[in-house]
């Protein structure tokens, strides 16, 4: 049962993370500042937490393998980095609840590529839960007069999960030879750098939003990477990932939810019917 609530709780909080980056870049933090924040922010904390652990014991001392590390950086850049920034462009110009159902079909998209890349095999589950996925994504992208939706954003939206896709199999390859708590030090660190160099050059600054939507944009890097993500890596060691995907897939709920709370977003219909049959896709093609 703890399994089960930490998987949970991981949901809740990624579903708020969507909120609070959301309410920082409406406070005209930039995409690509807000990603720079909420990961260096993040990778502060996931420092700490290695320094912590390697002190206890829980893990040696790293011995670190070369091609290890290049896949553990590259799926980094591409997908939290590249694909992250996207999200958050596309976020800019659509609604939360839409964006996160949309954002959420990452899992075919890995599956896909483990097919290509790792040699996985097609299943039936594979073929109808695809097929649910795109459906979800079609329901939500119908206008029915109620807002015009950006299309821009949709895209931009739809495509990050790709980028995504590419860091799952990259890292799964690079987790072969390096524990979880050294693989997040490095790839936040290396990510969160290289993000506050970059916008601090184009002359951005990480408080040029100003200080509330730094603190928010930073809550969301806290409640997306740090705790709901390691709620979800204890989660996913107590009950395996077959059980834990599919709890998981719950986070675009969570999302409109909070929307609707904090954002005064409308719970549309085609929302919460594309975002069911989304979720209900992505349990099919995880189990």
């Amino acid at each position: 049962m703890l399994g089960e609530l930490l998987i949970i709780g991981a949901t809740v909080l990624w579903g708020l993370s969507n909120i609070l980056l959301k309410m920082g870049i409406g406070r005209g933090m930039a995409p690509e500042t807000a990603n720079a924040v909420q990961t260096g922010t993040s990778a502060i904390f996931m420092v700490l937490i290695w320094l912590v652990v390697l002190a206890l014991g829980v893990i040696p001392f790293p011995v670190i393998d070369p091609s290890s590390l290049l896949f553990l950086l590259v799926g980094t850049f591409v997908g939290l980095g590249l694909g992250t920034t996207l999200y958050l462009m596309g976020l800019k110009h659509i609604d939360a609840s839409m964006a996160s159902p949309i954002s959420s079909t990452g899992p075919f998209f890995v599956i896909i590529m483990a097919i290509l890349f790792l040699n996985e095999s097609i299943t039936t589950l594979l073929i109808i839960g695809a097929v649910l996925i795109f459906l979800g994504v079609a329901f939500i992208g119908r206008n029915k007069g109620e807002k015009k939706v950006s299309r821009r954003g949709v895209v931009l939206v739809g495509v990050a999960p790709v980028f995504w896709a590419i860091t799952v199999i990259c890292y799964k390859i690079a987790l072969a030879d390096m524990d979880v708590f050294t693989a997040n030090a490095i790839r936040m660190t290396a990510l969160g750098l290289s993000l506050c160099i970059y916008v601090t050059l184009n002359g951005q600054g990480c408080m040029a939003s100003g200080r509330k939507a730094f603190l928010l944009v930073s809550g969301a890097g806290m409640a997306n990477y740090v705790i709901g993500g390691t709620m979800f890596l204890v989660g996913l060691m107590m009950i395996g990932a077959s059980r834990a995907s599919p709890i998981s897939s719950g986070t675009p709920f969570f999302t409109m939810l909070f929307a609707y709370m904090f954002l005064k977003e409308k719970l549309r219909s085609t929302y919460i019917v594309g975002g069911i049959l989304i979720v209900a896709g992505v349990i099919l093609i995880s189990l």
